[in-house]
């Protein structure tokens, strides 16, 4: 089964190797299949020196499980907690296996070591109230699994099973390893599912050459905005257009037009504030969805912007050449549609394209009624 579950996970991770905690489960699974060959044979031929190897690679394949979570959820494996508590179980166990033979022992300081290594799992999941489904699942089958490490050695001592304690012991090893190896197996596969959907929703909503969000992603994440307004709250929406875009690619070529959309774009990700949506549209065309932010905010951050820009840009074109972009901004109070929202913006930078581009006009609307702000419209002039 261990063997199984570690070519599955193989499989998995050749396929999307950008997740490489799927790797480490894997690695897990496969060492815990040899675990299991060498645990059998030490068992039949009663190879005190295999015993030890088998209880060694059990504790590896757990704190692989460990760092797998810890990949997971980006944070820093426990390695140090992880190498001290393999340490002090694998001198515990040789201590009670050549020095004093004692199985109950041996149980006791096998089971507490893996049950450690169970809650620096726990340590790595996120807390309740940010757990998704999936790891509430997780949590409670490795909570499980601590538990039951932390019982079994019961069933090594005779007062507790009788006579034959050695069969029960084992036998409570058995059954509860294959039950631990297959719940654990199901949670993994059930996160790196969710992951790869994730991945490829997420693939599918960005936009590959500016690595912002493509219309149908900005849509999705801007409604949602949208809808957690309260009716108090203002949300304002840049339009931004990338001006004489179609002469750059007919002047420099496509590649030096990619370079330009590419440039805009991480000027967007750097100076936008904390929280912007942001997306391309397509072609040389962006949006910038700013939540709780007034018209005199979204003012503010697309003259940056624009400015930003002009200075941002000397060497993408040939010669003094520096490219522009023109701003429409729209603001509304309330969870309104975002359509409307996205027409009044682009009302608003077709203004500003129509009074010579490189600059900022604006559009409000409150209580359902939509005004220019101004003379005409709030402007910023071209430089």
């Amino acid at each position: 089964m261990s063997a199984i579950f570690s070519l599955s996970l193989l499989a998995l991770w050749w396929q999307h190797r950008k997740l490489p905690y799927i790797a480490t489960f894997a690695s897990s699974y496969a060492i815990r299949t040899v675990c299991f060959i060498i645990a059998f044979i030490a068992l039949n031929e009663q190879t005190l020196p295999l015993r030890l190897v088998s209880n060694a690679l059990i504790l590896l394949t757990m704190a692989l499980l460990s760092v797998g979570v810890s990949q997971k959820y980006k944070k820093r494996p426990h390695y140090m907690v992880l190498a001290i508590i393999a340490l002090t179980t694998l001198a515990g166990l040789a201590f009670y296996t050549v020095v004093r033979d004692s199985l109950v022992a041996r149980a006791a300081i096998i089971g507490l070591g893996l049950a450690a290594i169970c809650l620096t799992m726990l340590d790595d999941i996120p807390e309740r109230p940010k757990r998704t489904s999936v790891e509430m699942l997780l949590f409670w089958l490795v909570a499980a699994a601590a538990v039951t490490f932390g019982c079994r050695p019961l069933f090594a001592i005779p007062a507790f099973v009788g006579e034959d304690f050695e069969s029960a012991y084992w036998l409570a090893i058995s059954i509860s390893d294959t039950l631990i190896c297959s719940t654990l197996a199901v949670s993994i596969f059930a996160i790196i599912a969710v992951d790869v959907t994730e991945k490829i929703r997420s693939e599918a909503e960005s936009d590959y050459l500016s690595g912002l969000l493509n219309r149908r992603g900005f849509e999705r994440h801007a409604n949602a905005v949208l809808h957690a307004q309260s009716d108090r709250d203002t949300t304002a929406l840049i339009m931004s257009d990338l001006d004489h875009f179609k002469s750059i690619n007919d002047r420099f070529g496509h590649t030096t037009g990619d370079r330009v959309i590419q440039r805009f774009a991480e000027l967007l990700s750097h100076k936008s504030p904390a929280g912007a949506v942001l997306a391309r549209l397509g072609g040389e065309e962006f949006a910038i969805l700013l939540p709780s932010s007034s018209l005199d905010m979204a003012q503010q951050v697309a003259d940056d912007l624009r400015q930003a820009f002009k200075a941002y840009a000397p060497g993408i074109l040939q010669g003094d050449l520096r490219p522009t972009a023109s701003f429409g901004i729209a603001a509304i109070r309330g969870a309104e549609e975002l359509g409307i929202l996205m027409d009044q913006a682009d009302r608003a930078l077709y203004l500003a394209k129509a009074e010579g581009r490189d600059c900022v006009r604006s559009l409000a609307g409150f209580d359902g009624q939509w005004s220019a702000l101004g003379k005409g419209f709030r402007s910023s002039a071209a430089v």
